[in-house]
């Protein structure tokens, strides 16, 4: 029974790594900066499926195309200014005045 639960666990983690992107299975994340990479990637691809989901079924739905798009362009727009934003509060501190 134990086996079965570490791996329903074991299965539970990866599926989570797999769905928002986060890398490879099981892969130990010690960096901050790597994890947020692959958070922002992971948002990047989510991103683009949007506007591409909704450029391809614009001629069926246009209320629904014109949502995705405009989400997508402005998730991807919130995440570039989050990363140079925590880019230039982190780097702030390394510098020499």
């Amino acid at each position: 029974m134990e086996k079965v639960k570490r791996g329903l666990r074991a299965f539970w983690e990866d599926t989570k790594r797999a769905i928002f992107f986060l890398g490879k299975p099981n892969e130990q994340l010690t960096d901050r900066w790597k994890f947020r990479r692959q958070l922002i990637f992971g948002g990047y691809r989510l991103s683009v499926a949007m506007i591409v989901f909704g450029a391809v079924t614009f001629l069926w739905d246009t209320q629904v195309s014109n949502t995705l798009i405009v989400s997508g362009t402005s998730m991807i727009s919130i995440i570039l200014s989050a990363y140079v934003a925590g880019a230039t509060i982190e780097d702030r501190g390394k510098r020499e005045p």
